[in-house]
């Protein structure tokens, strides 16, 4: 990835579309804080594509996650 606009994502429509999650349980765990690599920013919900693989990876592998 060249920049960080190439890696953002905005909205959680756009989150559940890319973690193949349902909108409503994207916003559920969002909130929770347990979507990894997903926050708020100016009241909007944002993501970092490579946090949320991360994320996951740790996760699937036992590692610990920040």
């Amino acid at each position: 990835m060249d920049s960080i606009a190439d890696d953002l994502i905005e909205g959680i429509k756009q989150i559940s579309r890319f973690t193949g999650i349902p909108e409503r349980r994207a916003f559920y765990l969002a909130e929770k804080g347990e979507l990894p690599g997903v926050f708020k920013q100016g009241g909007r919900w944002v993501a970092l594509k490579s946090a949320i693989r991360e994320g996951y990876l740790k996760r699937a592998t036992g590692a610990e996650v920040a």
